[in-house]
């Protein structure tokens, strides 16, 4: 099988170089040819056609559920940002960003669709990627941020605390945004645009440095995207799930259990992906994988990493519309463009859909996050 660029955005596991010799490599095309013909020999039949049927369906699906999903959660935190718990203001930003990585989907369809040819020239080579590391990295420093000030304000009432606190997370939010928007800047610079019998668009470090640069790459946005957000997720869910089991809240067992949702869920999604990665970065210059494995994870890298963006289909679900807060928020805002003696029946429902509490905390400032 040879070595293809990848469809998706990271591109930059999918094209780790063996082990070899760079004496002969002195163009694009040389250096092609070397990634197709480096991997050791072993048959094995993949269908390239079915994969790249399957992975149309997986984006599109993902693309409309996850564009419904998102626009709501944003247009009704939006709509009732101020009566809604401070801690929606976290969501709202969560939606937005997930919402940006929905909204470059229909490129990574295309370019399955082409046979991974990227027929957009050379700036939307970079800013494409670019958009879609800026957006994935914002949206998992929200859930952190979120899982945080939930915890911090569960266990600390102070008045100066929840003075200070909206114009806090405003500073906070923002900080995430510039953040986010730095820390790919390193990988996108050495994402380029391959000229060719087919124009592609790849991950292209300095040839004597390749393997350094995919390597920093890789360790950076598994420590960054992974390790590092799924540590402070676990302990201060774990954390706030206990503070709120010692204060005698009602339904401790379903804030227990959404605690593991949340948790479990992050590590469904990108665990595989950032394994993967890392797999195929070390692959050639620090480790040997069988040559099955090493096809195996060449031909299904793919996949795996269109799997991870289902956490912008499930986010929706699991932050927001599991609330009966954010449901009859929902409501009220569908009942507003209905007719008056609909609007009238949907009022009732939402005003006691409303009065229940959030799915996993109830604040001391009295209002759900």
């Amino acid at each position: 099988m040879s070595v293809g660029p990848s469809s998706g955005p990271s591109s930059s596991g999918a094209l780790t170089v063996p082990a070899g010799d760079f004496s002969e490599i002195h163009n694009w095309s040389d250096l092609l040819y070397f990634f197709n013909h480096t991997l050791p020999e072993c048959h094995m039949e993949f269908s390239e056609s079915t994969k790249r049927v399957v992975l149309f369906v997986l984006y599109l699906a993902i693309f409309v559920v996850g564009l419904v999903e998102n626009l709501l959660v944003i247009y009704v935190n939006w709509r009732y940002s101020g009566r809604a718990g401070l801690l929606n203001f976290y969501l709202l930003n969560t939606a937005v960003a997930d919402l940006g990585i929905v909204l470059s989907l229909p490129v990574w369809m295309l370019e399955v669709t082409l046979d991974y040819t990227w027929l957009w020239g050379s700036f939307s080579c970079r800013f494409t990627h670019y958009f879609y590391f800026a957006n994935m990295y914002s949206s998992i420093f929200f859930l952190v941020c979120l899982s945080i000030d939930r915890y911090i304000t569960v266990t600390n009432a102070s008045p100066s605390w929840q003075r200070r606190q909206h114009q806090g997370r405003r500073f906070l939010c923002a900080g995430i945004w510039v953040l986010s928007a730095i820390i790919p800047l390193p990988e996108v610079v050495h994402i380029q645009l391959v000229e060719g019998s087919e124009p592609m668009c790849l991950f292209m470090a300095p040839f004597e440095s390749y393997s350094s640069w995919a390597l920093a790459v890789a360790l950076s946005t598994t420590i960054l995207g992974f390790l590092l957000p799924l540590l402070l997720i676990a302990v201060f869910n774990v954390l706030t799930a206990c503070q709120l089991r010692r204060a005698g809240q009602p339904e401790g067992r379903r804030h227990c259990l959404l605690v593991c949702a949340y948790i479990a869920v992050f590590i469904i999604c990108w665990l595989p992906y950032h394994v993967t990665l890392l797999l195929l970065t070390l692959h050639g210059t620090h480790i040997s994988l069988h040559c099955y494995l090493a096809h195996l994870l060449y031909f299904f890298y793919d996949i795996i990493d269109c799997l991870s963006m289902l956490h912008c289909v499930v986010n929706p679900i699991l932050y927001n519309f599991l609330s009966p807060g954010f449901r009859g928020r929902l409501l009220s805002a569908v009942v507003h463009y209905l007719p008056k003696d609909q609007a009238r029946m949907g009022r009732r429902a939402s005003s006691s859909s409303s009065s229940t509490q959030h799915s996993i905390v109830i604040t001391k400032e009295g209002v759900q996050p």
